[in-house]
């Protein structure tokens, strides 16, 4: 655990993918909604670019990752720049148990917007998890 208690949340990249796009979304509702002090965000282009801070935080905090596809290519990168994942959550995974498919990466829509609240939840349920020391 980081000395103030937050986890990093780390969403896929995959903005011109419906998966990612919810990815994204989900992501943006706990840092934004659901955890604002118990989180920060973390995204991966600073660290494709091997900007210090960022592979500084990720080194710092727990990091829950979550995937837009089977490539993972999140997860990746956090392993890579050394990152310490203690959750990942894969959307097409979440989209199947819940049945629910987005529409377009530009318009998710109800069905994107609900799996997207769903995984939401799933973070929360996680980084409070982590922040409980119940990993």
């Amino acid at each position: 655990m980081s000395e103030d208690g937050k986890v990093a949340v780390v969403a896929c990249a995959g903005m011109d993918k419906p998966l990612g796009s919810v990815s994204t979304l989900s992501v943006f509702k706990v840092v934004g909604e659901l955890r604002p002090k118990e989180t920060t965000l973390i995204t991966l282009p600073p660290l494709l670019a091997g900007v210090t801070l960022y592979v500084d935080l990720v080194k710092r905090f727990p990091v829950i990752v979550v995937d837009g596809c089977a490539e993972r290519c999140a997860t990746k990168l956090i392993a890579k720049n050394g990152g310490r994942i203690r959750g990942r959550i894969l959307v097409p995974e979440s989209g199947k148990k819940y049945g629910l498919t987005p529409n377009t990466a530009a318009d998710v829509g109800s069905d994107g917007r609900k799996l997207a609240e769903k995984i939401a939840e799933e973070i929360g349920s996680l980084v409070d998890k982590i922040r409980g020391g119940q990993e």
